[in-house]
């Protein structure tokens, strides 16, 4: 979400590995992971938990950790496992492995009345003969980013169009930019390398001639002897990592990758793979990349993965755990921080039973919050382990939230818009973020906290703002899982209801919460300066016509007067008030006078 990208950190303002990233703020100071005191405060929550292996039809053990799409109905992965299609071009070069056979593809499963399908093989166009990895799909479902896929690039994306995926692009921005030079970096490091090397080997030069094979072998010990010793990068990998995860509006990611330490060379980071955070453009660039402060450490830190409420994050380390208890810790672990609307919380170990004396790593959790998942080898082969969640597990789940989506479309054509929509907390009196919808479907995707009021605005170009109020139970079931939005197009007599417009009861002062949609109208209208408005105000049927004539003129005036306070010419602006005269809706009911209670602006007048 975009509390993300108001967290501190260091942006990454230069390419050049050479140079240290320069901080705009104080360096990270070393945090000591906090961590549960011992076995007895980890087993406190989950002590009845039990890691299964998952539940999925044809699971193998070359599948990789899942992602989900926002509505949790698609779930992603990458897999080494056999197909049939003859996609895989092994790569035997000096700095590989010559026995390494990588046949990584993109797969992913429908969730169905029966539960999770079989896996299926996206195939072409983002499949091939290269290795596909590391697969984050957007919320809505229609990007999917991933590592591989050709030359010239590292991070691609495919757009699904009319349920077939497009052919991949690379994703522009910093990102690929930033992986570039680090290619740059590593050819120059690989070729400084080689040239030892050779140098070396002069004197074994007539083995070459009676033994190459030999020779070969002799040449390759040698060289991975010098990237473990005196040669040996940080940075240095066979591949890339760039394992991410998007954040729910849409707006942010976060990936794992090795920059480089800071102070030594490379990008600011805290040495091997750290966590970074990369903002999203709407056009779907990477750009503007930060270091997550106040979690990342001296050692790794992979896989991470941001939950359906946006604030909290998981992800996989390698640090010690001095304070675990015995057989809680192993060589990776998974751990778990949250937002605070300032910073990250220190990130805590899950403990028994995603964490054990093996490997673990690699968590993702469903938008219901409800079924976790992890990688782990803790029986030998690395192997898919779920673990049901309960209520009473909220050390270790995320915030439960409902998920809204919907179709935004013009009210005359009924033609997709593209949209964005602001979520306002009302509760809180705080725009909680935004996302937008798909350019050509109009979809969108949204998780809303649960115990909260929120009110819901989108604007689009050429289009009257459309707001919509709900509010999510704490426990009860949300009424609202398909909202599809129509916008009037901007024309004389076109019209909209200000529904998140409050005021208390039998008054016409304007409650605070009703600022975050009428300033949003406020840039509607500077940018639409050619039109003018009339602000109707509209009552129930209780009490007195002349009592009713009078609140629905004050209330009116309330919002017309606002609207002038920040800057809309008065001119433009006619506030009347309709009393009980004209009801929206027929009846009696609490429901039917709610409806009838309201302020509208109608367009009066358009000049060209």
């Amino acid at each position: 979400m975009n509390f993300l990208l108001r967290r501190s950190g260091i942006v990454l303002t230069s390419l050049l590995f050479a140079t240290a990233f320069a901080p705009s703020f104080d360096p990270l100071l070393a945090q000591t992971p906090h961590v549960l005191k011992g076995a007895t405060e980890h087993a406190a929550q989950p002590s009845a938990l039990i890691a299964i292996p998952a539940k999925l039809p044809d699971q193998d053990s070359a599948d990789d950790r899942p992602c989900f799409t926002l509505d949790g109905r698609q779930m992603y992965f990458g897999s080494r496992r056999a197909s049939k299609d003859a996609w895989r071009a092994p790569d035997n070069s000096i700095f590989k492995d010559p026995s390494w056979k990588w046949d990584g593809d993109l797969w992913y499963r429908v969730l169905t009345d029966s539960g999770w399908s079989i896996p299926i093989n996206i195939g072409p166009p983002i499949n091939n003969s290269g290795a596909q990895i590391n697969p984050t799909i957007s919320p809505r479902g229609d990007e999917l980013y991933y590592v591989g896929g050709g030359a010239g690039a590292t991070l691609w994306r495919a757009k699904l169009i009319d349920g077939k995926w497009q052919q991949p692009q690379p994703v522009p921005g910093l990102l690929n930019r930033i992986y570039a030079v680090k290619a740059q970096a590593m050819e120059f490091f690989r070729d400084s390398i080689l040239q030892v090397v050779k140098k070396e080997m002069i004197p074994d030069s007539d083995l070459k001639l009676r033994a190459p094979d030999a020779y070969d072998l002799h040449f390759r010990e040698r060289v991975v002897d010098h990237l473990k010793t005196q040669m040996a990068a940080d940075f240095f990998r066979q591949f890339e990592r760039c394992e991410s995860t998007i954040s729910p509006d849409g707006e942010a990611a976060i990936f794992s990758e090795n920059f480089g330490q800071r102070g030594a060379y490379g990008m600011d980071g805290e040495g091997g793979d750290d966590l970074w955070l990369v903002k999203i453009s709407p056009s779907g660039s990477w750009d503007s990349v930060y270091r997550i402060d106040h979690v990342n450490s001296a050692y790794d830190e992979s896989y991470p993965f941001i939950a359906a409420d946006g604030e909290t994050l998981y992800f996989t380390s390698n640090r010690p755990c001095p304070t675990c208890g015995p057989g809680t810790s192993g060589q990776q672990d998974i751990y778990r921080t949250q937002w605070t609307g300032r910073r990250w919380t220190d990130p805590v170990p899950l403990g028994p039973p995603f964490n054990s004396p093996a490997d673990d790593y690699g968590f993702s959790i469903g938008p219901d919050g409800k079924t976790a998942y992890f990688m782990s080898n803790r029986e030998g082969k690395s192997r898919l382990y779920q673990v049901d969640l309960r209520p009473e597990d909220s050390a270790i789940a995320p915030k439960p939230v409902v998920i809204l989506q919907g179709i935004v479309t013009d009210a005359k054509t009924h033609k997709p818009l593209e949209a964005q929509i602001f979520v306002d907390d009302l509760t809180a009196e705080a725009n909680e973020f935004s996302v937008t919808t798909d350019s050509i479907s109009g979809a969108y995707a949204l998780a809303a906290k649960r115990g909260h009021r929120f009110g819901i605005q989108a604007i689009a170009s050429g289009h009257l703002p459309h707001s919509e109020r709900f509010t999510v139970p704490a426990r009860e079931a949300f009424d609202r899982t398909k909202l599809d939005l129509e916008l009037e197009p901007v024309g004389l007599g076109a019209s909209m209801e200000f529904k998140n417009v409050s005021f208390g009861f039998g008054k016409a002062d304007l409650l605070p919460e009703s600022k975050l949609e009428l300033d949003r109208v406020v840039e509607f209208l500077r940018k639409s300066a050619n039109i003018s408005l009339e602000i109707g105000g509209y009552t129930d049927d209780v009490g007195s016509n002349a009592a009713n004539q009078t609140l629905s003129e004050e209330r009116a005036r309330a919002v017309r007067d606002y609207l002038v306070s920040r800057g809309i010419p008065a001119v433009r602006l006619k506030a009347v008030g309709y009393g009980k005269s004209k009801p929206l809706v027929k009846g009696t009911s609490e429901e039917a006078r709610a409806k009838n209670r309201r302020v509208e602006m109608t367009i009066t007048s358009e000049t060209n």
